[in-house]
């Protein structure tokens, strides 16, 4: 289940902000640093939302399991988030050497 949650959140990160950066909406570093922002809130979300499902099906459960699904989630997005970002730097750098090559 919790690899199904990362891989959802991912496509939708990654669908959201491809198409953003095709339209010339927001940059695509600027996309890596929002998923930046918005993984920790996102992953301490599951942690809770895992941690009262655990609660309630085995009470006597010390939950961590719950917690770590939480974290990996929120360590994938954040991965994700930083891959985002280098790209779009990256790709911000080498159009830039582009456009000065041109003009000179």
């Amino acid at each position: 289940m919790t690899l199904f949650i990362l891989f959802t959140l991912i496509l939708f990160f990654d669908g959201a902000a491809i198409h953003f950066h095709r339209t010339g909406k927001i940059a695509l570093w600027l996309s890596g640093i929002v998923m930046g922002v918005l993984s920790p809130i996102l992953g301490y979300s599951f942690v809770f939302v895992f941690w009262q499902l655990s609660k309630t099906f085995d009470p006597s459960s010390t939950h961590e399991g719950a917690a770590y699904a939480g974290v990996f989630i929120f360590l994938g997005l954040l991965a994700n988030a930083i891959i985002f970002f280098i790209i779009g730097l990256i790709i911000k750098i080498i159009n830039h050497f582009k456009s000065n090559k041109i003009n000179v």
